[in-house]
């Protein structure tokens, strides 16, 4: 009780002192200009109740560790009662909306929503809503592997090996609210390979996905980035040619080749179309035909056309050359002799010379004389 009556006592000496030195007039007309001019401010600028325009974001504070925000907090509305004039000059930047998360766990739990406005003439009226939801989940991490997705293609002629591509590194660290992690299928990177015609290597921003290849959102990635690098070659074709056995030198005189195989008949080539276009067949090694008598086989290599390669499970072919004697025929001019004649005999022969005709290897018909 003695402060209030200390305070009343303060209250009569100041009214005194006022009334006495000041005067009961003066004071007077002290009150009624202030209410003069009460009177005028609250006209020029009356008191208005008013529904802010724009909706306010909703932060939040004193979250408990291991605990994650598993989605977005819903913004709120305000109706806010002041002077007009002050109410027109806010705006969203006066407003701060706040949820306290002290001692909350994982799970959904509707909290309340406190505004504050930065003008002190203004006052918040009404909040809506005046709770929200907020989900919270575990903290957690896991590790994923980098997985590469191709933008856009190389060169004409030219193309990606993705399944050769690397990512340095294969696995990054993902981390956030279970929910949201346990989601994640992969973390991608994108590249680009437009106007490729080599190998593409560059610094790739990795996007968390789920099996549906969306992003996943409220994750963390660490690192956020990784090098790729993704092997590009030319793109190539094939066909089947056949094969045709080289020979060298020439069979003795007097013999030919009578017939030549070769095993395999055909070989497939690979190569740019424009290099498959030049090339008709395929030849093999020389195969050596000098002074040869009889049949030869040998097994050889293939030549290698420029710009192509030979896809085959055989290295080497197998190239059969029968070699025959030349036939010939000739005429010769041979006297005709009488032999075994009985005693006191005379023989003629008419004629005396006849024409014969030989055949026979060429060889054997050259080296014939006339006395054989």
């Amino acid at each position: 009780m003695r402060a209030p009556t200390r305070l009343a006592r303060w209250r009569v000496r100041l009214i005194r002192l006022l009334t006495r030195g000041l005067g009961v007039r003066f004071l007077v007309a002290l009150a009624l200009s202030a209410l003069v001019w009460a009177g005028l401010t609250l006209e020029q600028n009356p008191n208005a109740l008013e529904l802010f325009a724009d909706n306010i974001p909703v932060d939040h504070v004193n979250l408990g560790p291991n605990l994650v925000l598993a989605a977005s907090i819903q913004p709120v509305r305000i109706s806010m009662a002041g002077p007009k004039v002050n109410l027109a000059r806010l705006s969203l930047r006066d407003f701060v909306a706040r949820v306290d998360l002290t001692d909350l766990g994982a799970g959904t739990q509707q909290v309340r929503v406190v505004v504050q406005v930065s003008d002190p003439a203004v006052e918040v009226d009404r909040v809506t809503p005046e709770t929200v939801s907020v989900r919270l989940d575990p903290l957690i991490t896991a590790r994923l592997p980098v997985v590469v997705r191709v933008d856009s293609a190389p060169v004409t002629g030219f193309r990606a090996e993705i399944g050769d591509a690397v990512a340095t590194p294969a696995e990054v660290r993902v981390s956030g609210a279970a929910s949201a992690v346990e989601r994640v299928a992969a973390v991608q990177a994108t590249v680009s390979l437009e106007g490729a015609t080599r190998d593409v290597s560059a610094q790739t921003l990795l996007v968390p996905i789920d099996r549906q290849g969306e992003e996943v959102a409220s994750v963390l990635v660490d690192p956020q980035t990784a090098q790729i690098s993704v092997p590009v070659t030319r793109v190539t074709s094939r066909k089947r040619v056949p094969v045709v056995p080289q020979l060298d030198g020439e069979v003795a005189a007097g013999f030919f080749l009578s017939r030549i195989s070769v095993v395999p008949t055909t070989v497939e080539i690979e190569g740019q179309p424009e290099d498959l276009e030049r090339v008709d067949s395929v030849q093999t090694q020389p195969v050596d035909m000098r002074g040869a008598r009889s049949d030869v086989q040998r097994d050889v290599g293939f030549t290698h056309p420029s710009g192509v390669v030979i896809v085959s499970d055989q290295p080497l072919a197998s190239v059969t050359i029968v070699v025959e004697p030349l036939e010939d025929s000739t005429t010769i001019q041979a006297a005709v002799l009488i032999m075994n004649l009985g005693s006191g005999l005379q023989a003629i022969a008419e004629p005396a010379a006849l024409q014969i005709v030989i055949a026979g290897s060429a060889e054997v018909l050259r080296e014939l004389s006339g006395g054989d």
